[in-house]
């Protein structure tokens, strides 16, 4: 109605001012509206808003309940801000009254230090492991989320799209939904949840933006809030969002995390909660469409747009909803502690038994569309015009535990735990052709012991073992020893990690179907062996390790993307080197990784891996802390896994030869109290050295420009 209006009024020449074209993005969509100011001769006077402008005001509304929220901190008794002025109040009388003697009080009242401590909860909810806030300047302009997990991976060309590490000891997945494997870098999950517990309310907004506003263009919004609502318990907010259109046709992906966070930290009682939502959406193009005589287009001196892709008519989403809670109830006994300085003593719970019990709730939902279903995939086994395939997966898991703790008052102690707990599992496949189980359980128990708390030496060995539903008979034991060693003034810690399993082949490892791909399995258990053996020195700055996996019945997607299980065992054998060198003006991190698989049959690795970032380190003006450096990241030249879309999988190919190309990122870090800034020129090599493709038909981005800034409050 009202562009209709618009369309009257501009024919009769009655708008006196037009503002440009405006456009906001919010969670990985543009939404476009015009502003237009119109003078009408019978006086009404308006401002027009079109399109979908209102869902801008999201971000204003995040944005404004944090400085709520820091307002009212910064008020609030004991705050530093500008106190509040009253309406209908005696000036005189507020000076020497009452109120007088009230703000007095206020502004003498010392600030409260904002302090804040952080942790995780692991192995079931018994342990909560410490962790650190990240708000430190060095290597902020790593912010792509799989290089933040591994130094080499494949990768489809863009940030949002799906990706494998090429260090196959990084390669154990993050979530137990197995579409969300080439993607969980971007997943948030119970584990990987920061639990904080803060005298002051803490926040944080963390954003970047690429060179383009409009094309190719790459941002990312991301909020943390956390409060306690008492000296015991603490609320989160979190939201991550991310848009990245890509370089190439039809390779826009788009993710965003919401997570409602909770924790209570009492003597006697400690509970962690948390409520997450995934949401991960992306245009599958294919990659780039080969030359005629099959060999890959030269990247340089063509604009990427302009290179033909496979596919212009796929998308792929992947969603997840998940509850979590784990709940403890502590016995044990209260003593005095021994009196401090000023001969003040106070009680002190120390926990005996622990009883405890968690909750897990996922639900997940993987989609595939394709307008033409005629072209790029060779079977169409339930539509041949079309592809809509779909399916869902949802789990609930209840897991008691008893926990007896170790003594610290004692002095020969170790801890013990003993758990049960039940899985009960629902999948659904949009199409009918075929048998399989779609409702299922798993019934298990477990158990472990650990000694945690010595100085001497920490270790712990930890067992559970499926004895009904779809994994009966899966068996998993783990166990590591770390030994501190003193050498000098260095604190050296040697620590050694096993574990030996028998595992019941994934679910759709053995039932898959969809339009373009099926397959029924009865896979055998796969048998592991692995060990990990590292040497860290803190005073050299410096970890070196060597790892070790002997691996019976692997299975492995095949070069025609199908699951496969390897006849002979397999072994991986790495090695690699960690070594930071720091001096005033300098810091450099050097990583590098050398790894070797013994049946190229079933496994591509490259056998060399590295990454080195150099930086130059200056205060301007006594306050901006600088940093200026250089980025490479190179892998030697393999068969790297090509991806297919319509599985979310990578398999096999023995075709194209990806790497020997060192990818070059040149950036500049600030820091400014408590607001960091990075800037980065992306793959400056590209200017003059052809052939940067980071997976088979997937090149990576021509050199291209972002910048991003973290603004935290903490108080």
């Amino acid at each position: 109605m009202v562009e209709n209006l618009f369309r009257k009024y501009t024919e009769q020449g009655r708008i006196n001012r037009q503002i440009p074209h405006l456009s906001v993005w919010f969670t990985g969509r543009f939404f476009e509206f015009q502003v237009y100011h119109l003078n009408i001769d019978e006086g009404i006077l308006f401002n027009y808003l079109c399109g979908d402008m209102f869902k801008k005001y999201i971000y204003i509304a995040i944005t404004a309940l944090l400085m709520a929220f820091q307002a009212n901190a910064q008020f609030a008794p004991g705050g530093t801000g500008t106190p509040r002025m009253g309406t209908g109040t005696n000036q005189d009388d507020e000076e020497n009254g009452p109120a007088k003697k009230k703000k007095d009080e206020k502004k003498n009242k010392p600030k409260i230090p904002s302090i804040i401590k952080t942790w995780s909860v692991a192995d079931e909810g018994s342990f909560l492991k410490p962790s650190l806030l990240d708000t430190t300047l060095t290597f902020y302009q790593n912010y792509i989320p799989f290089n933040k997990r591994s130094i080499s991976s494949t990768f489809t060309g863009n940030n949002g799209g799906a990706y494998i590490s090429n260090d196959f000891f990084e390669r154990e997945p993050n979530s137990d939904f197995f579409f969300i494997h080439s993607f969980d870098a971007y997943w948030l999950t119970p584990s990987q949840i920061q639990y904080i517990n803060t005298t002051t309310p803490y926040s944080t907004l963390d954003y970047s933006q690429s060179e383009n506003r409009v094309e190719h263009n790459e941002t990312r919004f991301n909020v943390l809030f956390s409060q306690n609502v008492n000296r015991k318990l603490n609320f989160q907010f979190i939201f991550n969002s991310t848009k990245s259109t890509g370089q190439y046709l039809f390779q826009e992906n788009k993710f965003h995390n919401i997570a409602l966070v909770s924790s209570y930290t009492g003597s006697k009682f400690v509970s962690h909660s948390n409520i997450i939502f995934n949401r991960l959406t992306g245009q599958e193009n294919g990659g780039l469409d080969s030359l005629s005589n099959g060999q890959m287009p030269p990247l340089m001196g063509t604009l990427t747009n302009n290179f033909p892709v496979h596919m212009d008519d796929a998308t792929n989403q992947i969603r997840n909803n998940n509850f979590f809670t784990v709940n403890e109830y502590r016995v044990g006994k209260t003593i005095e502690s021994k009196p401090d300085t000023a001969g003040r003593v106070k009680d002190i719970f120390i926990p005996r038994v622990g009883f405890i019990y968690q909750l897990e709730y996922s639900y997940n939902v993987r989609k595939f569309n394709k307008a033409n279903a005629n072209t790029f995939f060779e079977n169409n086994y339930s539509n041949s015009s079309s592809t809509h395939d779909s399916l869902s997966y949802g789990r609930l898991t209840n897991i008691l535990q008893i926990k007896f703790y170790e003594a610290p008052d004692r002095k020969f102690t170790f801890g013990k735990r003993v758990y049960i707990g039940n899985d009960q599992l629902a999948y659904n496949m949009s199409t009918s052709v075929g048998y399989y189980p779609k409702n299922t359980f798993n019934s298990f128990a477990g158990g472990a012991i650990f000694r945690n708390e010595g100085k001497f030496w920490q270790w712990e060995a930890d067992g559970r073992i499926y004895f009904t539903g779809y994994r009966a008979g899966q068996t998993e034991l783990n166990g590591f020893i770390n030994k501190p060693l003193r050498i000098g003034r260095d604190t050296t810690s040697l620590r050694i990690e096993g574990s030996l399993k028998s595992l019941v082949a994934e679910y759709f490892d053995n039932y898959f179907y969809s339009n373009h791909f099926q397959w029924t399995n009865s896979f055998s258990n796969i048998n592991i062996m692995n060990i990990r053996s590292s040497i860290n020195s803190q005073e050299l700055k410096t970890t070196v390790g060597v790892n070790y996996s002997l691996i019976g019945n692997y299975i492995y997607n095949n070069t025609k993307a199908l699951p496969q299980q390897a006849g002979t065992e397999l072994i991986v054998l790495s090695a690699y080197l960690n070594k930071d060198f720091s001096r005033k003006h300098w810091l450099v991190r050097t990583q590098l990784l050398a790894q070797k698989a013994s049946k190229e049959d079933y496994i591509h690795l490259p056998i060399f891996a590295g990454y080195v970032s150099m930086n130059y380190l200056l205060l301007i003006s006594k306050v901006l802390h600088t940093q200026i450096g250089i980025d490479t990241r190179y892998n030697s030249a393999f068969y790297a896994d090509a991806y297919e879309p319509a599985t979310a999988r990578f398999y096999l190919q023995d075709k194209r030869l990806i790497g020997n190309y060192p990818y070059i990122d040149v950036h500049a870090n600030l820091k400014l109290k408590r607001t960091r800034f990075f800037f980065i020129f992306m793959n400056t090599t590209s200017a003059f050295l052809d052939n940067y493709y980071v997976a088979p038909d997937y090149p990576y981005y021509l050199h291209t420009f972002r910048f991003g800034l973290s603004w935290s409050f903490y108080d």
